[in-house]
């Protein structure tokens, strides 16, 4: 079953960095859809657990140059 994570994330300051969120997710197997809003400073991101994890997404993130603050949402 998918999980839904909510990120806070610092340094998103345009659509373009939206874009460049999206594409690096994107490409880590398992998951299956994001939405990066860079006004709210947030990324919402479906996953499936079994192919990847919370943590392996946060340093996806912080790899493409973002700051992660904080982890707002986890579901099982």
């Amino acid at each position: 079953m998918p999980e839904q994570l909510l990120l806070q994330v610092g340094g998103m300051t345009c659509t373009g960095c939206e874009s460049r969120v999206q594409k690096v997710l994107g490409r880590l197997e398992g998951v299956r859809s994001t939405t990066a809003d860079h006004g709210a400073g947030e990324v919402r991101v479906l996953f499936d657990p079994e192919q990847t994890s919370a943590e392996a997404i946060g340093d996806a993130v912080s790899a493409a140059g973002y700051e992660i603050n904080t982890t707002l949402e986890g579901s099982r």
